[in-house]
């Protein structure tokens, strides 16, 4: 989650980095930006109608409002299929045009980041210009998300303040947010 007034576009734009247009989430109170990449992409969300959002069964505006609330501000989505012993621990969100899939602990434990699966299989999102793929995720805050069996970039945690660097393998590093880095290995 980010705050729409501040300055992260105009930050990532002078390092060269390329956003999308984005988009607006009917009926989730919310719109995005992106920055994409072969394979996935990094969402900036912000809550824009709080209305919306609070009668929303995901109520991201809690999320959005993560320094008052403790709710994780951080998401991780997924792509791909849970098995019958995975969906114990989820909710089935019917809110878009795919069946998604959305953690328990979106209710039950907001401080963990927000996951989610969305019921596509091999989907990739067309990349807009940006360098490098994503090698790891580092996420801190107090308590780790808890995912589903996955392949892709490696996910950390540490005990902490909430913060997520993201990992790639070319490209400017840069402190998007406060909360949020892009790092080069």
């Amino acid at each position: 989650m980010v705050n729409p007034d501040d300055d992260w576009a105009a930050r990532l734009a002078a390092a060269g980095w390329r956003l999308d247009a984005g988009m607006t989430h009917a009926g989730q109170g919310s719109r995005n930006r992106r920055l994409r990449w072969p394979g996935c992409y990094l969402e900036l969300l912000w809550v824009h109608d709080h209305v919306e959002a609070r009668q929303n069964q995901l109520r991201l505006d809690r999320r959005a409002d993560w320094e008052r609330t403790g709710a994780s501000p951080f998401g991780i989505g997924l792509r791909g299929r849970l098995s019958e012993a995975e969906r114990v621990d989820y909710r089935r969100y019917d809110g878009l045009p795919m069946p998604v899939w959305v953690h328990r602990d979106n209710e039950d434990a907001p401080e963990r980041p927000f996951v989610f699966v969305l019921e596509l299989d091999e989907h990739r999102p067309p990349t807009v210009g940006n360098p490098g793929t994503l090698q790891a995720l580092r996420h801190t805050g107090p308590a780790s998300a808890r995912l589903p069996g996955y392949r892709g970039a490696g996910l950390s945690h540490s005990t902490g303040p909430h913060r997520l660097e993201v990992v790639l393998d070319a490209g400017s590093p840069l402190e998007v947010t406060a909360e949020l880095a892009l790092s080069v290995c």
